[in-house]
């Protein structure tokens, strides 16, 4: 990826991010979170990725908010930047907090059944496993 198109792509978040600040039925019940986002090889569509926290019902009334109000954003989008070309905008669900919260709870429901099972504390790691205890920690 080149640098403008990396340039563009933060750009475009960042002002995606300010324009939805304004849609005003977006701030009801359910917590919003734009997750990430992608800009195409040739730089004609932009999709933004957003979580809710909150009921499927809140789920529902933001994709279909975000989805009537992307052609309003990408107009202030064009307003504001003063580029030759702005990217079509696509709002797209993404379900990673929810499979990380998920996995979360699986994993304390292992641990509440089985109790004899702790895991190792660094310390008692031979030399070579605690250096490799370490690393794996801080590259997760």
């Amino acid at each position: 990826m080149s640098k403008r198109h990396e340039r563009l792509r933060e750009l475009f978040l960042q002002e995606v991010t300010m324009a939805l600040r304004n849609v005003v039925s977006l701030n009801d019940n359910g917590l919003l979170t734009i997750t990430g986002a992608d800009l195409s090889r040739d730089d004609k569509i932009f999709t933004v990725y957003y979580s809710v926290m909150g009921t499927p019902a809140d789920l529902a009334r933001k994709a279909r908010v975000l989805a009537a109000n992307s052609r309003e954003v990408r107009s202030v989008l064009f307003k504001r930047l003063r580029l030759r070309a702005v990217p079509e905008i696509v709002f797209k669900f993404d379900e990673t907090p929810q499979k990380a919260a998920h996995i979360e709870e699986l994993m304390n429901k292992i641990k509440a059944e089985t109790p004899g099972i702790v895991e190792p504390r660094i310390k008692d790691l031979p030399n070579e496993k605690r250096a490799e205890k370490t690393d794996t920690d801080e590259n997760p």
